[in-house]
């Protein structure tokens, strides 16, 4: 675990356990008014059953969430998915109350090395998040393929969303390394949630929270999150959170 801690302080400094960051941030959101019988929580990770552990943790805090996982961890439910989810939040007080838990994923084993992972069952290590690994692959080989495969379509929608970023002039100076890659992930996944949010959510009826960043695969079990954007809005107005 001391290589695996090396590697955490490096990449993702100030990364929590999930208990420990659901519970933080429950407590800050908490004061603006949101709690777990008037909010309804919608969590978006990626499908890998390595993931599930945030799902629960977010479950234990603010009881049963409305899912927007996708391969990778994009949002592909699109404005139907968001209007379904918001249509089943409790109305308290004349109030709906949203908070979004969204974030990609990477594994970093025992020798503090990014991208790998243990499976139980499963001898050596595998890669997490394995869709990103893929694209990461095809961007080194330079055979990335941007059509739509009508058999593949959440991998085809990742990287069509994704591409942009990492060849635009922002990472030109930048390894193409899972890292880099999951930290453009994390950024994209947070742009389309607000995008998102600013199509569907009316703030004359509704306050919402986003918690995005990355969850981080430990070689023991259980899983960390780093936090990206943490922020509330309230009657149309944002604010920082802070824990």
């Amino acid at each position: 675990m001391q290589e695996f801690q090396k590697s955490i302080d490096i990449h993702f400094p100030g990364a929590q356990t999930e208990a420990d960051f659901l519970n933080s941030s429950y407590r800050a959101i908490a004061k603006y008014g949101f709690d777990a019988d008037n909010t309804i929580a919608c969590v978006g990770v990626c499908r890998d059953e390595l993931c599930r552990s945030l799902v629960w943790a977010v479950r234990e805090v603010w009881g049963e969430a409305f899912n927007f996982s996708s391969l990778g961890g994009m949002l592909t439910l699109g404005t139907a998915g968001f209007s379904a989810a918001h249509a089943h939040a409790p109305v308290v007080d004349g109030r709906e109350r949203y908070v979004y838990v969204v974030m990609p994923h990477i594994g970093i084993d025992e020798l503090g090395v990014l991208g790998k992972c243990l499976r139980e069952g499963r001898h050596g290590t595998s890669s997490a998040c394995g869709a990103l690994t893929a694209m990461l692959g095809e961007l080194k080989s330079g055979e990335l393929d941007l059509s739509l495969d009508q058999d593949n379509i959440e991998y085809s929608i990742l990287k069509q969303h994704l591409t942009p970023r990492l060849l635009g002039p922002d990472f030109q100076t930048q390894p193409l390394d899972i890292k880099t890659i999951t930290m453009a992930m994390s950024n994209l996944i947070t742009d389309e949630l607000e995008h998102m949010i600013e199509l569907t959510v009316d703030t004359e009826i509704a306050d919402y929270a986003v918690l995005t960043g990355v969850q981080v695969h430990q070689p023991v079990e259980g899983s960390m999150v780093w936090r990206n954007a943490s922020y509330v809005c309230v009657r149309g107005e944002r604010q920082e959170l802070s824990w």
